[in-house]
């Protein structure tokens, strides 16, 4: 069995592969487990049969593992995003878009620019926290050991103060997304549960970040341009002066 801490919260896994133990190195927790979480046969060979290359046993169990956590961690407001998570200055700062366009490469720009101001919270898939404030909300970003295969990433959390839908161009141009762009672009980076309830506190999370959290356009070419234009936009929108960029 494996145990470890996601968003906060003890989740212990019934593996039956090494794989996830690996995997989970550096997440461990002692604490009392609030979610157990199994993979059936069924389940597995359900996984197998939507994969395109032939992976093993262990692989596919650590797929099924993440998703079946990820599902049931929406009812305590926690949600998984399909994206990059970097951490400034204590702010959080996520780029969102399709495999293939370059969250990767704009997060090994940031790490290139910033140095050791800098921290990869997650490379690909973090949980994302809603946390209630009084009558206001914030939304925690956390590490976890599904990161991608780069492997970037850190057992740690920061609060989101900015999120970039990523488009390549040859003139790196930044501006807020309209509502319609946040709620199609975001959506397109959401695990959906299957369940009407889970689906319902999926959107009222979504609502909370959208209306929470500055979304822009970063509209990116594949040098550290793009990174001042994004990191200049978003320190126009209210960062503590202690947090804007230096030197």
């Amino acid at each position: 069995m494996v145990r470890i801490l996601l968003a906060g919260i003890p989740v212990e896994f019934d593996n039956r592969f090494p794989e996830l133990a690996a995997l989970c190195r550096g997440f461990e927790t002692e604490q009392p487990p609030e979610l157990f979480i199994r993979v059936s046969d069924r389940e597995l060979e359900q996984e197998r049969s939507q994969q395109t290359f032939a992976f093993s046993d262990g692989y596919l169990e650590t797929v099924c593992c993440y998703r079946k956590a990820a599902l049931a961690l929406l009812d305590r407001d926690i949600f998984v995003m399909h994206g990059s998570v970097v951490e400034l200055d204590g702010a959080g700062y996520a780029f969102l878009a399709p495999s293939g366009v370059g969250k990767t490469t704009q997060t090994r720009l940031w790490q290139r620019h910033f140095g050791s101001r800098l921290r990869v919270i997650n490379g690909d898939k973090p949980l994302i926290r809603m946390v209630h404030d009084g009558a206001s909300v914030r939304f925690l970003a956390y590490g976890t050991p599904w990161r991608g295969k780069e492997g970037l990433g850190c057992n740690a959390a920061a609060e989101l103060k900015a999120i970039f839908f990523l488009n390549r161009s040859s003139v790196p141009s930044v501006e807020p997304a309209s509502q319609e762009q946040k709620v199609d672009l975001l959506f397109r980076q959401l695990l959906m549960p299957a369940q009407p309830e889970r689906m319902l506190r999926l959107l009222t999370m979504a609502d909370g970040l959208v209306s929470t959290v500055p979304f822009y356009m970063l509209h990116c070419d594949m040098t550290e341009r793009s990174v001042l234009c994004a990191y200049q936009a978003a320190a126009a929108h209210g960062i503590p002066e202690t947090d804007k960029m230096r030197g």
